[in-house]
């Protein structure tokens, strides 16, 4: 079971979920009304993803996680990283099981990336609780032309310890944030391939998926 939330605090110019960033067109729903959702479903699904937008600017995360978690269901958290302090508090109350964290490019380049200016310290503190708290977690960049190449990701890749997975995402070019990145061609499986490889040279656990 997969769960949108509505809102991001980024603005990432590649992204295909702009009703949910902007929250354009989005019919809401109360933490009292998910609940009962949940729990009709609690006998055939085996958990829940957690996404969004960004997940951890909701008041109510933790909250939605523990009803989650008191129904025998597995949580998936995806996130980009942006809420240490969150994440912290979630992994202490070990109601996680899963992290997937988006790294969109190496930190020279983040803003661009990320449509803002950012504080790279709080992506570091993330990743930082990711490895040393997360029972599974999983780095995930989305190879979008003019934003992310070899060296890129080679920069991304030797931040990954070998305990994580490294997740390259191939590029969506439909209904983008910035109606410019739908022009964009996405790079070719061979690229995709050989930035597989420059990963692999820095980390064990790499995969494509998308393509």
């Amino acid at each position: 079971m997969v769960l949108y939330t509505s809102g991001c605090n980024f603005r990432c110019p590649f992204c295909h979920n702009q009703e949910l960033v902007l929250k354009q067109g989005i019919a809401t729903t109360s933490l009292n009304a998910i609940i009962p959702l949940i729990e009709v479903r609690r006998h055939f699904v085996e958990g829940v993803v957690v996404t969004g937008g960004e997940p951890t600017i909701q008041d109510d995360l933790l909250d939605l996680i523990l009803e989650i978690k008191e129904r025998g269901l597995s949580v998936k958290l995806d996130t980009n990283g942006y809420n240490p302090d969150v994440l912290n508090v979630l992994l202490r109350r070990k109601c996680l099981d899963y992290i997937a964290m988006d790294i969109k490019t190496s930190w020279g380049k983040y803003p661009l990336a990320a449509g803002r200016d950012v504080d790279i310290h709080h992506l570091e503190q993330s990743l930082d609780l990711l490895q040393k708290s997360a029972p599974e977690y999983e780095i995930r960049t989305t190879c979008v032309p003019g934003l992310v190449d070899g060296t890129d990701i080679s920069a991304i890749s030797r931040l990954v310890d070998n305990r994580g997975q490294f997740t390259l995402q191939q590029f969506q070019t439909k209904d983008t944030l910035n109606p410019v990145f739908s022009r964009i061609a996405p790079y070719s499986l061979e690229t995709l391939q050989y930035f597989r490889e420059i990963a692999s040279r820095n980390t064990e656990n790499c995969r494509l998926i998308g393509i």
